[in-house]
């Protein structure tokens, strides 16, 4: 008998070469040497071996175009591994090392070097693939954290990425 392996896969990652990448602008993108040729669809996931990237925004035949982790207008559904305490995270614009997690209540056990990774709460990114580390963090609002986040990916030295296909997306 033959055991069927994938079964249950929910997830294929697609590997892609960066062609074009921006850190120092306020909305950065990426560029991808694939496209719907290759399956891509916009509303994918990009990833690399150390953490998320962004998310599929425009595709051709051949390209695609990402909107990076480095975008204001990006966010993710992000928690800390430990605690499962979970809120989106987003980039302020200014050093491409750091983005910020927010919303997470002041009950919750923070504490530097904590691991952030995805909440699993899309259809984009599966649960925690790693997207930092607690830098530091601060009371903000009376009721809540706002926790500056050193990325696991360094933007100005990827070149390959995965692309993510949900197998289950349409479900």
């Amino acid at each position: 008998t033959e055991v069927d392996t994938t079964y249950d896969q929910q997830y294929e990652f697609i590997s892609a070469k960066i062609i074009n990448n921006s850190v120092n602008k306020q909305h950065n993108y990426i560029t991808l040497n694939r496209g719907e040729s290759d399956g891509i669809k916009s509303g994918m996931g990009v990833i690399t071996r150390d953490g998320v990237i962004g998310v599929i925004r425009g595709v051709s035949e051949h390209f695609s175009t990402a909107i990076s982790l480095l975008n204001q207008e990006f966010r993710v559904s992000s928690k800390l591994k430990e605690s499962e305490f979970f809120g989106p995270l987003n980039w302020d614009g200014m050093n491409y090392k750091f983005a910020y997690l927010r919303e997470i209540p002041l009950h919750a056990d923070v504490s530097k070097k904590d691991t952030v990774v995805t909440s699993g709460y899309s259809n984009i990114f599966p649960e925690g693939i790693t997207i930092g580390y607690v830098e530091d963090f601060e009371k903000k609002g009376g009721r809540f954290y706002e926790i500056k986040i050193r990325l696991s990916v360094d933007f100005k030295r990827i070149s390959e990425v995965y692309i993510i296909r949900n197998l289950r997306q349409q479900e």
